[in-house]
């Protein structure tokens, strides 16, 4: 028979006997207490098997994510080249615009004028109805000669839109006409029209008619050009 007397002779059975050391753990833990450590380990495993789960969850998540946002970029690059496809295009039926614009008042310049000023007996000295715009050059590279205008004036006048020259009514003195053509007149027309128009009197020496011609006319833009002296004729398109 094994006696105990002390402590020590407790923990020495125990060492020895492992079945005392279960029996004994168990009277003083309990089963529940016993069986923690595997409930333990088993709720590791599930928590475990959750996190995978999740982590897979959020991979997938990212990926859609990533996908998500190639979709975005590849609709705001398609988005962005429709946008300047549609700019382009805007700006060429506009250009077209124009160009047809002041192909039709060329055609028609001389009523035009005749219509709006004094004047009479218009020659087209420059412009799509000039039937030779080598006199005009030649008078203006004439004034370059005599130094009365200089080389970049030269350049200036030659880009005039059209050069008319005719009689004012009624003192029939001749009279010239340096006239801009745009659809929507702009500040730059009406600046160049008033520039051009003073070279060309400069180079002629006769009275010369700043003149825009244009389908948009603004308050804005009527205000700049009675400052400037040019006037503005509203030909619709």
């Amino acid at each position: 028979m094994t006696t105990i007397n002390d402590i020590v002779d407790l923990l020495r059975i125990i060492r020895e006997q492992p079945e005392w050391a279960d029996a004994l753990r168990g009277a003083l833990l309990g089963q529940e207490l016993l069986e923690l450590p595997q409930l333990f380990a088993e709720f590791v495993a599930v928590v475990d098997k959750r996190f995978t789960a999740l982590e897979s969850d959020v991979a997938e998540l990212k990926s859609d994510v990533a996908e998500l946002k190639g979709d975005v970029a590849e609709l705001k690059d398609t988005s962005s080249r429709q946008e300047r496809l549609l700019n382009r295009m805007s700006g060429e039926i506009g250009n077209l615009r124009g160009a047809e614009y002041e192909q039709r008042i060329g055609n028609n310049i001389s009523s035009i004028i005749s219509q709006h000023l004094n004047i009479r007996r218009i020659r087209v000295l420059k412009g799509s109805k000039a039937f030779d715009e080598m006199p005009f050059f030649d008078l203006i590279d004439d004034a370059l000669d005599r130094g009365v205008i200089d080389r970049q004036q030269r350049i200036d006048a030659g880009n005039v839109d059209i050069v008319l020259q005719g009689q004012s009514y009624p003192d029939r003195s001749v009279i010239y006409v340096a006239l801009e053509v745009s659809a929507t007149i702009a500040d730059g027309d009406i600046d160049r029209a008033g520039d051009r128009a003073e070279i060309l009197r400069k180079a002629t020496g006769k009275q010369t008619l700043p003149v825009v011609i244009g389908a948009n006319i603004d308050q804005e833009r009527q205000e700049l050009a009675a400052e400037r002296g040019v006037t503005l004729i509203a030909v619709t398109e």
